[in-house]
């Protein structure tokens, strides 16, 4: 069985990725993505099947194209899918490391109900939550209110959450409007995402940049779960923050929002940053879902 990962199986997403790369024509759905799934769809069903509840897998040791490493390879395929659903680079912006890495090609496009059919083709649940939930969601774009008061309020789906099982797999992208106290422009909008491997809009982080051709392909895919009670955000983090001695509690507030955010405001950045043995990635995050959302001047929703 596939399931019992023998050393040396091959990145099934890493494939469809390359061919991806490759293709020039205009059909990428019918000439790439149907045959793919035809052929690699079951195996990728079942090899990301670990990973679909909360608590249920875990490495005991590393194999290379363990579930963590097929489900990033996955992931890349899915940002690249999501490109021509995002709007340009800000003028002016500085070009981003994966910029100058991957989008030195023009990737295929596809519709947004071949984006939906490909990803319920592979046993995923699309979620388009009408609430703001930085859980589900990643802002796009901000459109300010004239009351500064203005709670977030989304205007437009850009592309579905995806889950898979319990997994968030990947968040929705979406157009806001809020006041300043709430949510601001330049920020929510703008700073690099972490754990993301590629968007046009903004610039990102993931492990993988700066590693050569092969080992790019072991870099993890980071796990949040949702379950009844809680969300559990960086699961695969050494630390959990809750549990971590030495750190103050407006310390702890700073990575909590940098962890499910998946970017960093000034406010935190300036935080995490006056220590320099601190790093955010290495904690887990536990937020209960029995407590209000409670907004803040930079948009971020504080779980304490």
């Amino acid at each position: 069985m596939i399931r019992d990962y023998y050393p040396g199986v091959f990145h099934v997403a890493r494939e469809l990725f390359d061919e991806l790369r490759r293709y020039s024509g205009n059909a990428a759905f019918r000439d790439v993505l149907v045959p793919w799934t035809e052929k690699r769809g079951p195996m990728i069903v079942e090899l990301l099947a670990p990973l679909a509840r909360y608590g249920d897998w875990r490495r005991e040791e590393y194999r290379w194209a363990d579930p963590l490493e097929q489900a990033y390879a996955l992931s890349r395929v899915n940002d690249v899918l999501l490109l021509d659903f995002q709007p340009a680079l800000p003028v002016g912006a500085e070009l981003p490391r994966a910029h100058d890495l991957h989008l030195d090609v023009q990737w295929p496009t596809v519709t947004l109900g071949e984006y939906r059919t490909f990803f319920t083709g592979l046993a995923m649940t699309l979620v388009d939550e009408p609430d703001f939930d930085p859980f589900l969601h990643e802002i796009v774009t901000i459109e300010p209110a004239d009351d500064p008061g203005h709670p977030v309020e989304i205007l437009e789906s850009l592309w579905p959450a995806v889950m898979h099982g319990e997994l968030l797999f990947s968040r929705s992208g979406i157009r806001v409007r809020g006041g300043a106290q709430c949510v601001v422009a330049g920020i929510a909008d703008c700073a690099a995402l972490d754990d993301v491997f590629l968007r046009r809009y903004r610039g990102t982080y993931d492990a993988s940049l700066g590693w050569g051709h092969n080992s790019q392909w072991k870099t993890d895919f980071r796990r949040d779960y949702r379950t009844p009670t809680a969300d559990h955000l960086n699961v695969d983090g050494e630390l959990d923050i809750d549990d971590a001695s030495g750190l103050d509690p407006e310390l702890k507030s700073a990575i909590r929002d940098v962890i499910r955010d998946r970017y960093a405001s000034p406010q935190a950045e300036a935080r995490i940053g006056e220590r320099n043995d601190v790093f955010a990635s290495h904690y887990r995050v536990t937020l209960p879902r029995n407590r209000p959302l409670r907004q803040t001047p930079d948009g971020r929703s504080p779980a304490r």
